[in-house]
């Protein structure tokens, strides 16, 4: 007599095999929706189907039910190309008209990821503007093609957009309002809470000044590695957008103590901030940030040579709550470890990596003192064995990054 095997998975609830299923991409869902009937019900839970990641060419074309469901709305929420050899004009003009065959508009789109698609033009983001208007979160990450005008008319059609990544993007200079605004311009702001703008090198001051003018909610702002920034634009930063949150302008080489003291205005609101290899920076700058800037979490000063004890412990008695702290390349030295470690128990992170002065003594102060240390990067530093069995001694949970072959 033949019996009868049961799979491991009928045992299985059905909330158990949909959260089994929410780790898969979208193609391997489709193919699960085949197993069985009880398989298909939960394949097409919605809770699936929140985020779309195409990671291979999709075939809808199974039958002609199939091919209905595959351009359901629903699926849609999110696009994601990821591939320069993506026509991406043509993808978007195919998929968003797909949609749209029904409602007249992408109304289900929230949410669109197009990284590293140099073939993605002006064109394009016009195209997801105008079809696409619950739009919400975009990334065009190294899509060298866009330019502003772009930019203007997606973000004058998509009302709702709170993210913008347009990292790379080495054509765009400024974010605002088009022309076909449906209405006066003046009575118009941008929703916008967080923008990323590294690697713009063509972002000047007078830009930077119309994108917080018309971007007062932003509450991330990255500037890493926008060349033309100077104390102006940081000046127009904390003059227009008083919520802002965490700030970077790394390698910003134009920006000295000045625009600290003008994003010290910001007060307890700014929580993240990075002005790593801002070699025009000194002590004066940074106390000003830790005077006012009291509960700041996270401070990045890698680079910043005339960083020293003196700004090190104004950090360490105002900023308590700080998490994580990189001082690579300072002036910074035992006594300021000793300092930090006192007063920042909390402390997650920490780089001193090519900082000279810095010994096992100061390591030591560390491990004693911030036992739940996570991460501590001591590369190119004057700290021997003793100081690396401290670490690991007492920081149980910390990994240690260094170049001494003799810690192994």
């Amino acid at each position: 007599k033949r019996v009868g095997r049961t799979s491991p998975f009928d045992k299985l609830s059905d909330e158990l095999v949909v959260r089994i299923l929410s780790f898969l991409p979208t193609n391997s869902v489709c193919q699960c929706a085949r197993v069985c009937g009880r398989w298909y019900v939960l394949a097409w839970d919605p809770r699936l189907w929140s985020t779309i990641t195409l990671t291979s060419q999709v075939h809808p074309s199974v039958c002609g039910r199939w091919y209905v469901l595959a351009w359901d709305p629903r699926l849609w929420s999110t696009i994601t190309l990821t591939s320069e050899a993506i026509h991406a004009d043509r993808a978007i003009k195919q998929i968003t008209r797909l949609l749209a065959r029904d409602s007249g508009g992408c109304v289900h789109v929230e949410k669109v990821i197009f990284n590293s698609c140099s073939r993605l033009s002006d064109r394009g983001l016009q195209l997801i503007g105008r079809r696409c208007p619950e739009l919400r979160h975009l990334e065009i990450k190294g899509c060298v093609n866009v330019t502003n005008t772009g930019i203007f008319e997606l973000v004058t059609q998509c009302v709702n957009l709170e993210h913008l990544d347009v990292t790379g993007c080495q054509q765009i200079t400024c974010i605002h309002l088009g022309s076909v605004a449906p209405e006066p311009l003046h009575t118009r702001q941008l929703y916008l809470q967080y923008l990323d703008m590294t690697d713009c090198f063509s972002l000047e001051d007078q830009g930077l000044k119309v994108i917080v003018k018309n971007c007062p909610q932003l509450l991330h702002l990255y500037l890493r590695r926008c060349i033309n920034i100077t104390d102006t634009g940081v000046k127009h930063m904390g003059s227009y957008c008083l919520m802002l949150r965490e700030v970077s302008v790394s390698d910003c080489v134009q920006v000295t103590d000045f625009g600290m003291y003008e994003l010290a205005k910001l007060g307890p609101n700014l929580r993240y901030l990075s002005v790593a290899k801002c070699d025009q920076i000194s002590d004066a700058g940074i106390k000003q940030i830790a005077r006012h800037c009291y509960k700041l979490r996270y401070l990045n000063v890698r680079g910043c040579e005339a960083v020293s004890d003196d700004s090190m412990e104004m950090v360490a008695r105002s900023c308590p709550r700080l998490r994580a702290l990189d001082i690579g390349k300072c002036d910074v030295t035992d006594n300021g470890m000793k300092l930090i470690s006192e007063h920042c128990p909390n402390l997650k992170k920490l780089s001193v990596k090519s900082c000279d002065m810095i010994t096992d003594r100061g390591v030591q102060y560390i491990a004693y003192y911030c036992r739940g240390l996570q991460q501590l990067n001591i590369q190119d530093c004057q700290v021997t064995i003793e100081g690396y069995r401290t670490v690991k001694k007492y920081c149980k949970r910390c990994i240690i990054e260094h170049t001494n072959p003799g810690f192994f």
